[in-house]
């Protein structure tokens, strides 16, 4: 009779955490970007020649690489996010490669579509439609969502230190000729599952391709640094103020 009771306890304990803590075994991914962020990403290496040579003359007519050289820059705009119980989609502007500072007309609007359950892919997946072979948002949190992917054999996922997608695609692996070398692609993701590191090598680690996510504008940091001041300041002025307030009692009550 005992064990029975205390059988019974033990299955109503599981039924109030299953209640209680529904998500505990399940991750919840979500969008780490927002509507009206800005992204811009700049190259800082684009061997044309090299490209050329690999993927042929119409490489940058097309896809991400549109356009592409050394020292220009792309800018995404995101303008809005949809998440539902099953897919997260993200549209969004692009200004493509270009020098100029002022930005000008967006080129066209775009759209990325998620899954939210990395499992649910009904397939092995590859990013083949994208020119970089990988995209450069996902959901998060990414290592745990890429690390759920079923990805051919491609790709590796290494989540040691930063969540990064490793790519590597023989001669002829897409198509005869193409890419006419072995080439390797390490993409590098920061915590808001944004491509923070791009870079595209060829046998003997020589990098043909390298964008990097571009950072906070020079202007802004010393405002965030003053903002960071300030605020500790604030703290310590209050600590201070406390504890005089304390000693002042305690001088009081003496």
């Amino acid at each position: 009779m005992k064990r029975s009771r205390l059988y019974l306890n033990f299955l109503i304990l599981i039924f109030l955490f299953n209640i209680i803590f529904p998500s505990v075994s399940a991750t919840n991914y979500v969008s780490g970007i927002y509507e009206d962020q800005e992204l811009t990403w700049k190259c800082n290496v684009c061997n044309q020649i090299e490209m050329e040579s690999i993927f042929g003359d119409n490489w940058d007519d097309f896809g991400i690489f549109n356009n592409l050289s050394q020292g220009k820059s792309m800018k995404w705009k995101i303008n809005y996010i949809i998440v539902n119980e099953t897919k997260i989609n993200i549209n969004f502007s692009i200004w493509e490669w270009r020098f100029e500072n002022i930005w000008g007309l967006k080129d066209y609007d775009s759209e990325l579509s998620y899954l939210r359950n990395p499992g649910d892919y009904s397939q092995a997946i590859n990013f083949s439609q994208y020119s970089s072979f990988v995209p450069f948002l996902f959901p998060i949190p990414i290592g745990e969502y890429i690390g759920g992917l079923d990805l051919i054999n491609w790709y590796d996922v290494d989540n040691r230190v930063l969540p990064t997608l490793n790519v590597k695609i023989n001669k002829n692996g897409i198509s005869p000729g193409i890419p006419s070398k072995n080439i390797k692609v390490i993409a590098i993701y920061n915590d808001q599952g944004i491509l923070n590191s791009y870079k595209l090598y060829i046998t003997g680690n020589i990098v043909i391709i390298d964008l990097s996510l571009d950072f906070l504008p020079f202007y802004v940091i010393p405002t965030l640094i003053g903002l960071f001041i300030g605020f500790s300041l604030g703290i310590i002025l209050y600590l201070i103020k406390r504890r005089n307030s304390k000693i002042g009692l305690k001088q009081k009550r003496g």
